[in-house]
């Protein structure tokens, strides 16, 4: 993948040319949906859900479109929109057959529990008839609970067939243009059309709609990032960014605890319909958490970041993980309700494994998932013939050069080598 960013980082700070805050972000999303899906209202969730309004959805979608307009303006400019065009189909294949594990998690769950333990862990209907949930799964209409956001994010990522072309024309302030009508539509003409259900008879997931304001916008300051030079702007400004995120949490604290005067406004802060306070704060928090994670790389030695930047540089990945392990724990484990030292390990235990697969797939040079297989394969076979998996590169097709020493090492297969010459 191609830099993210227009500073030069310390050495070791950027492995393949990331940058590495828009990863630490993303990863503090993903600890986010963790912690409030497995410790909901418990100690270990407040750290990343006491700013009101603000969740890890919102910085995923938002952060997903900024990452997708840097990376496919370089696709466009080195090589052709069809080839973007390319990329963008692969990606929304790894993408519907992670949505559909995510759903035949669920209705495996289903062939387990009870209709109400179903209902607990999902909030999907029981009853339905097998092939029926794997048809609704496969046609992306059964949607557990925790394991939802990638049909938004489908949705979203479509919309990116239109909007390319556009901004390589330079009509980005068009697609800003747009992108907010569509918004306003949304919020003052709701319609049908615009949301995605759990299921054929259950409740609304998002608007998608009224979501494509974090992901569209983000797709256009990630297409000008170097043009702008935003990493440098928003340095300048940390310390108004900062007072100002701070003033506004106050304010939303006060307004949703103290007059309650926003719970009279649910059209206002809504998650499903995306109201305009949530999606501006949404806006701002994220802004200032990555801008504050630039400068705690560059000001320390130690990578402290680390952990949250593996796991963000494979969010999809941790998604999938996290949402599956949401309905295997209580299936496998321990059924809910979980008590605080309970839900405190699964959460360490479930971040843990998304930073252990991101290091695998780190140290394996697995970069994209559609070529997963196919490397796990190349590993095995090393494996077999005693060649160490890190060498080569993850799209090497070829077996790495063996030398004198190693065929010494491996006088059997050194035979057969020269007899088959």
């Amino acid at each position: 993948m191609r830099r993210h960013d227009d500073a030069t980082p310390r050495s070791g700070r950027a492995p393949a040319g990331r940058d590495l805050a828009i990863d630490a972000t993303r990863g503090l999303a993903i600890w986010s949906m963790i912690s409030l899906h497995f410790a909901n209202g418990m100690l270990i969730a407040r750290p990343t859900h006491s700013f009101p309004l603000v969740d890890g959805m919102s910085a995923f979608v938002l952060l997903s479109g900024l990452i997708l307009g840097l990376v496919y303006r370089g696709w466009i400019e080195r090589q052709t929109l069809g080839y973007a065009y390319h990329r963008l189909a692969q990606r929304l294949l790894v993408l519907y057959v992670a949505q559909v594990t995510i759903s035949l998690a669920a209705v495996a769950a289903g062939l387990v529990l009870s209709g109400r333990d179903f209902r607990t862990i999902t909030n999907l209907p029981a009853g339905e008839p097998l092939v029926q949930q794997v048809w609704w799964a496969l046609t992306l209409r059964f949607l557990p609970g925790g394991g939802s956001i990638l049909v938004v994010y489908l949705v979203l990522m479509t919309l990116a067939f239109a909007i390319l072309p556009a901004l390589a024309r330079g009509a980005w302030t068009a697609v800003l243009a747009v992108s907010g009508a569509l918004y306003v539509y949304s919020q003052v003409a709701p319609a049908w059309w615009m949301y995605l259900d759990s299921s054929p008879d259950g409740g609304p997931v998002q608007n998608w709609l009224a979501w494509q304001v974090l992901f569209v916008p983000a797709m256009v300051l990630g297409w000008k990032w170097h043009d702008w030079q935003l990493p440098a702007r928003l340095d300048a400004s940390l310390g108004v960014l900062a007072a100002t995120t701070v003033a506004v949490g106050a304010l939303l604290y006060t307004g949703l605890h103290g007059p309650r005067l926003l719970a009279r406004a649910p059209e206002l802060i809504g998650k499903v319909d995306l109201g305009p306070l949530r999606a501006l704060v949404a806006w701002l928090a994220v802004i200032t958490v990555y801008a504050a994670f630039r400068q705690v790389q560059r000001r320390t030695r130690r990578d402290w970041l680390a952990p949250l930047a593996t796991v963000g540089a494979r969010s999809l990945d941790a998604y999938v993980i996290q949402a599956v392990a949401l309905l295997a724990i209580p299936v496998l484990v321990v059924f809910r309700p979980w008590g605080p030292g309970v839900s405190t390990l699964i959460v360490l235990a479930v971040f843990g494994a998304c930073w252990g697969w991101a290091r695998f797939r780190q140290r394996a040079g697995i970069d994209k998932l559609h070529r997963l297989p196919a490397e796990i394969a190349r590993i095995r076979r090393r494996r077999v013939e005693g060649v160490p998996a890190q060498e080569g590169t993850h799209d090497d097709t070829t077996r790495p050069h063996r030398s004198r020493q190693s065929r010494r090492g491996h006088p059997q297969r050194a035979r057969r080598e020269l007899v088959g010459r």
